[in-house]
């Protein structure tokens, strides 16, 4: 076994970990604006998808906290009214977007910011836990500033003017795309997720602030926008070099696509809901979301975790592969490079966005010495102390280097106990 596959196999341990059922948040992942069992599973679905067009250098916790609620509710009024004046920045009494200098409690924000927008909520806090503890009081209606809203309310509008075209049902536009595609197995999810991509950030160029406000001609870009994807949709020819073209680069580049598809496919409860709007909707054939072979098709979403010199040449090191030529586009080289040659069995590459809990708190701190990975590289001196071996015990091992928690497998069973010995 190379090293290589060794790590392969670490990473598949620790990320099943991570998505195992003890690592549910108790109160869910979004904070949606009312209770998640009175909202339909694709308005549950679409909250998701939207709250990841606003994932760029800011908090995820925030945006799930805060984005969440108001997306939620601005989701749940397109749906019930079939009406996108709700994203008209003029019309601030009935808009879930407006200006700061019409949110409706003066003195809020600085008035060098009033011409800057908001995304707004129109239900109060109330006694909302969460967005009490971000500062919200019970009387306010919260509202939500994306750190790049030009773009992104670009992005928002451009996808319901498609979905408005589906009944404003982001489930029925996946359906659209997956009876489209030939279930090669291969590259059935890396063509759906290019159909989300054309959704929502296909041509999305950034907007200057000042524009935003011109509802008509925003409106109109973002039909324009769906005429060239709708060409690209229904000529099956035009599809296929389209996808290609993608395939070759852009696919790699598509963070927040590729995560919150992964959410749909892994996340145990987004999954079901997922897997539930498929079938309320007639889908069939909802059994290939369970095939390992699925997973695979994953990419990792590229994360400045993932690509920190540090947890690569650690990796990395003593193997065949030119450590400065791999950094340079590793989610690509990961996938292209490694995983295909090695031909691994267990794992596949997008399981490394573990790395976005495990760098920060391993290999930040120069935890070596007790680090999993260390094992390969004959560094982890202490690790023999925090490996307990006890199967009445939480991992004290996953515990610290992701946060995660899986009870202890045993030595019989653990990755980690049989590089160790």
């Amino acid at each position: 076994m190379t090293k290589i596959t060794k790590v392969f196999e670490l990473i598949d341990f620790i990320d099943k970990a991570r998505w195992g059922e003890e690592n549910l948040p108790d109160e869910g992942l979004i904070n949606f604006y009312k209770d998640a069992d009175s909202l339909s599973n694709d308005t549950k679905l679409l909250t998701h998808w939207i709250c990841y067009i606003t994932d760029r250098q800011m908090p995820f916790q925030r945006i799930w906290d805060i984005g969440g609620f108001v997306f939620s509710e601005m989701i749940d009024a397109i749906k019930e009214n079939e009406d996108l004046d709700v994203l008209n920045p003029n019309l601030k009494k009935k808009s879930f977007f407006i200006k700061r200098e019409d949110y409706p409690i003066v003195n809020t924000f600085k008035e060098k910011d009033s011409e800057k927008h908001i995304f707004l909520s129109h239900t109060e806090t109330n006694d909302n836990d969460r967005l009490i503890k971000r500062g919200f009081k019970k009387n306010d209606f919260p509202y939500f500033i994306p750190r790049f809203y030009p773009s992104d309310y670009k992005s928002i509008l451009s996808t319901f003017i498609i979905l408005k075209d589906f009944e404003f049902n982001f489930t029925k536009y996946i359906i659209y795309i997956l009876e489209k595609i030939e279930f090669n197995r291969d590259n059935f999810i890396s063509k759906l997720l290019f159909g989300l991509h054309l959704l929502t950030y296909y041509e999305i160029k950034r907007p200057k602030g000042e524009v935003i406000d011109d509802f008509i001609n925003n409106k109109q870009i973002a039909i324009d926008r769906k005429d060239k994807v709708m060409k690209i949709l229904e000529n099956n020819k035009n599809f296929e070099n389209k996808f290609e073209i993608f395939r070759k680069g852009i696919i790699y580049k598509q963070k927040r696509a590729w995560c919150s598809l992964r959410d749909f496919i892994k996340d145990l409860k987004f999954k079901k809901y997922f897997i539930n709007s498929l079938v309320e909707n007639n889908f069939i054939n909802v059994q290939i979301f369970n095939e390992e072979e699925t997973l695979k098709q994953l990419e990792l979403p590229g994360d400045v975790w993932n690509t920190k010199p540090v947890f690569i040449n650690c990796v990395l090191e003593d193997t065949k592969y030119n450590i400065k030529e791999i950094k340079k586009d590793f989610p690509k080289k990961l996938k292209e490079d490694i995983f295909k040659n090695e031909n691994i069995k267990i794992g596949y590459p997008e399981q490394f966005d573990i790395t976005f809990d495990f760098v920060p708190r391993m290999c930040e701190n120069t935890n070596c010495s007790i680090c999993p990975f260390g094992l390969l590289n004959n560094k982890a001196n202490d690790f023999d102390k925090i490996c307990i071996n006890d199967k009445s015990k939480y991992c004290p091992i996953l515990l610290i280097s992701c946060n995660y928690k899986m009870c202890c497998v045993g030595k019989n069973n653990c990755p980690f106990y049989k590089l160790y010995k």
